[in-house]
């Protein structure tokens, strides 16, 4: 049988070249609106009279306004298919989660320099978000420090297994100046409010620099913001009439001199734990400890099992030829790989049962050691619930306090403070010359300035009792509005900073289908992020943060919801924003047609004479035909 192929003639017999499509006859010419390119910077358009098509649905009249002009959606759009418009993004601070979408943006998708335009709002004198506000004596990450750095710069050179605050501020600063991150960067510039603007498809967005207040549209707002950064100050009695000296481990005032004094320090999260060995430390102190329940104080992977030596450093330094190894990048890769890998297996200390009840043992016996098997200092701060129910801090040095004779403990409830005391709920009294107020931040993830999505919807108020988001990275009736850590983040398990790394990518995909795909903005559905709520909450049950302790992850509460993390694992986390599962969204176009973008047919790519067109075409497979023995 003979096939005959039917080749497309063109003008005097000549088989057409796609190379034509370069010919001046047949270039692509962007749309022109009374002569004039339609602009494209922050202006959007939008239906004419109509409410514009969601998730497929055409709405009608087939007319749209683009730039004043009504214009048919269905006539032929003269662009390329997939061309993308500039959007406008503001992001809103410049820590961790900044600098990591800053990186993205600018290098990891330098296409993005052609789709965007991003200002990066940090209201504080400088960069570094977290690292920068809490600075107090003693302040370090409780992640091994490898495994807490920018993704795309780890650093070989940290000094210490745990790294400290100072030195974890000192390496983003490098980090920062070596990537030129703060390009955008606009410091001492806060985020007074942020309101949607149904009619232009933006947020107005009201910015404070200097006493003078004005105000910015964006396309699409991003929160940076971090939940440990905002003080929460103790609701004590009498705080405010104290006559000695009055500071917040988020706010250290270190032109005070704090040898030869007593102290009282209120808390024992991370901060306290931090703050106590310090303080008891200093000569001539006596340090009291006020603390409303126990706290696991706990090495879950002693740094032996990652050093591959040992040492009884609970905070060991790297050795020099440790860090000329690091230096490798394939050595210091695998190394860093082992970390996450033997976390990320630890996951299973986080499920209720017997495993759980196993490791509780032998952190009871850990922390008992350390406190010298004293009946009273165990009984204070030893927990009974389960392991991982509040953070697990490592805490060098914090148990060890209270066996010297300047270090001691209470777990009465502070009833009030006067001029020169604390007072307790069992009547004693103690006198003092500072209290620090180790008492951790405001975690309720509503924001701290209006932010006021569809229809007047107001999240700090929305947000009062408990916080729902989509992933942590989005809320229903607030379009374009992201978050790198909202509700339900993946932060108790593993290094956050990776979870930031995925996050960004996640919206990096989003901004992309936006500006291409003619699309005027997205929010997830309420049913679905009530759906993953009413489900992640089921997988909570199953997990230790729903245990027997009052606790941050859950606002405070001994019961109720789990607000603060993810319910589930890290390897889960990944995979469900590795795609961006637009089936779980509305989405909203400019027009009503859906497929306007599609343009004049034809993608610029195929109009460059040197792309190669046949990037489709596989080569055979070889068939692998496994033998099998009868």
């Amino acid at each position: 049988m003979t096939v005959v192929v039917q080749t497309p003639i063109g003008i005097d017999g000549e088989v057409p070249s796609i190379s034509h499509l370069n010919d001046e006859s047949l270039k692509i010419k962007a749309p022109a609106v009374n002569g004039t390119t339609p602009a494209v910077n922050g202006t959007t358009p939008v239906v004419n009279g109509t409410t514009p098509a969601v998730n497929g649905t055409r709405s009608s009249p087939a007319t749209a306004q683009t730039n004043g002009d009504v214009t048919d959606p269905f006539s032929l759009n003269q662009q390329y298919a997939y061309t993308s418009r500039k959007l406008k993004v503001i992001t809103i601070g410049a820590g961790f989660s900044g600098l990591i979408l800053a990186h993205k943006f600018q290098h990891r998708f330098p296409e993005m320099q052609d789709i965007i335009e991003n200002t990066i709002y940090e209201a504080r004198s400088d960069i570094g978000g977290t690292w920068l506000v809490n600075d107090y004596p003693g302040v370090q990450c409780d992640v091994p420090a490898h495994i807490y750095a920018f993704p795309f710069d780890p650093n070989p050179d940290w000094d210490r297994f745990y790294a400290s605050g100072q030195d974890i501020q000192a390496y983003i600063k490098r980090t920062v100046k070596k990537w030129n991150l703060d390009r955008d960067i606009k410091l001492n510039t806060s985020v007074t409010s942020a309101v949607w603007q149904d009619e232009r498809a933006q947020w107005k967005v009201t910015v404070e620099h200097g006493g003078e207040t004005r105000e910015e549209y964006c396309d699409i707002l991003i929160s940076g913001q971090g939940v440990l950064v905002k003080e929460a100050w103790p609701k004590v009695s009498g705080l405010s009439d104290f006559k000695g000296h009055v500071t917040h481990s988020a706010c250290w005032d270190h032109n005070y001199d704090y040898s030869n004094k007593r102290i009282a320090v209120i808390g024992n999260g991370s901060s306290g734990i931090q703050i106590v060995p310090q303080m008891a430390k200093l000569p001539g102190t006596d340090v009291m400890n006020f603390v409303r329940g126990p706290a696991w104080v706990f090495y879950r992977a002693p740094p032996s099992v990652h050093l591959g030596r040992e040492t009884a450093d609970p905070n060991p330094q790297f050795t020099e030829e440790e860090k000329e190894r690091f230096r490798d990048p394939d050595y210091h890769h695998e190394y860093r790989k082992g970390i996450i890998t033997r976390t990320n297996k630890s996951f299973g200390l986080f499920i209720k049962g017997e495993n759980n009840k196993k490791v509780m043992e032998i952190a009871t016996k850990q922390m008992s050691e350390k406190l010298k098997h004293d009946p009273r200092l165990c009984e204070i701060l030893i927990p009974k619930w389960e392991l991982g129910c509040r953070r697990i801090t490592p805490g060098p040095g914090y148990l060890e306090s209270f066996t010297k004779p300047n270090c001691d403990i209470t777990n009465s409830p502070i009833t009030h403070i006067s001029e020169k005391a604390v007072h307790t709920a069992d009547g004693r009294t103690y006198e003092c010359d500072v209290v620090i107020c180790a008492t951790g931040f405001d975690v309720s993830y509503r924001p701290r300035f209006p932010l006021i999505g569809k229809n007047g919807v107001n999240l700090a108020q929305r947000w009062e009792e408990d916080p729902e988001s989509y992933l942590s990275v989005a809320a229903p009736d607030f379009p374009n509005y992201w978050m790198m850590t909202g509700p339900n983040s993946l932060g108790g398990h593993g290094s956050l900073v990776e979870a930031l790394n995925w996050t960004g990518d996640y919206f990096v995909k989003w901004i992309k289908k936006i500006a291409t795909e003619d699309i005027k903005y997205i929010e997830p559905k309420k049913e679905v992020v009530h759906a993953l709520v009413k489900y992640a909450d089921e997988i909570h049950k199953t997990l230790v943060w729903t245990g027997g302790c009052t606790s941050w992850y859950k606002r405070g509460r001994v019961d109720g919801r789990v607000t603060a993390l993810f319910g589930g694992s890290a390897q889960l986390f990944n995979r469900l924003i590795r795609d961006i599962r637009a089936e779980d969204f509305n989405i909203v176009y400019n027009t009503a047609n859906n497929f306007r973008f599609m343009g004049n047919g034809f993608t610029e790519f195929e109009a460059d004479p040197n792309s190669d067109l046949a990037w489709y075409v596989e080569k055979a497979e070889e068939l692998k035909v496994t033998s099998t023995v009868k």
